[in-house]
């Protein structure tokens, strides 16, 4: 299973978080966004918070609540 499914995907939640620091002019979190999503298959120690569910605040329209229509 974990040769074909990534353990790590790129969420709206983690995307919108990046792009907020980014406004504050702050791209280290874009930056390691990138760096992991380079490799989703791969065990890299240290970025398990972007492995995880998404938190109980990005379960808002817009973020992961998000339908075909969007």
């Amino acid at each position: 299973m974990d040769a074909v499914n990534p353990k790590y995907i790129l969420r709206n939640y983690l995307c919108q978080s990046a792009i907020d620091a980014a406004e504050q002019g702050d791209f280290d979190e874009v930056r390691r966004l990138l760096k992991v999503m380079e490799r989703p298959y791969d065990e890299q120690p240290g970025m398990e918070k972007y492995a995880r569910l998404p938190p109980a605040w990005a379960y808002r329209p817009g973020v992961c609540m998000l339908s075909c229509s969007s």
